[in-house]
């Protein structure tokens, strides 16, 4: 797949994969009380995680199914690393990286346009930083480069 093929397919994905994660949240309680479960109790953690791998599994499909794309950054440059993507190239990744970033904002934007009224309490909050930018820089910086470094380690020595 070509460099800017595969940078527009992975800004696709990352749109979906943006604009499907806060509907988690809403087909988890759709199901619990359909179910009959109370919103805070194991039975509902047990549908949220089973919908939330359902979701994952889906876009896995969808990700292969589109010659490899994929939603997260840390994955791709991971990936890229390993050298289990024959076909990336540095190149590639400069163009990957800010089509996903403008997929994020672009999901983003449709699923504000779109999640009804009475469901709106899982868009308002948001991840918020407690800390001064610069620690929340490092630690995301830290944090997000001993992932790469695991995962880099598992797909290469793992089973």
């Amino acid at each position: 797949m070509g460099a800017i093929k595969g940078a527009i397919v992975d800004g696709i994905l990352t749109a979906m994969w943006v604009f499907s994660v806060p509907l988690l949240g809403v087909f988890s309680s759709i199901t619990a009380n359909y179910v009959g479960v109370e919103a805070m109790s194991i039975a509902a953690l047990f549908i949220t995680i089973n919908v939330a791998a359902l979701l994952m599994l889906t876009f896995s499909l969808i990700g292969a199914a589109l010659g490899g794309a994929s939603f997260n950054p840390a994955t791709t440059i991971t990936l890229y690393m390993a050298g289990l993507k024959p076909d990336a190239s540095l190149m590639s990744m400069a163009l990957s990286f800010p089509a996903q970033a403008a997929g994020g904002v672009g999901g983003a934007m449709a699923i504000r346009g779109v999640m009804p009224h009475h469901h709106r309490h899982v868009l308002k909050g948001g991840p918020s930083l407690r800390v001064d930018l610069h620690t929340g820089a490092i630690a995301e910086g830290v944090l997000t480069f001993l992932i790469c470094l695991t995962l880099h380690f598992l797909l290469l020595k793992g089973p």
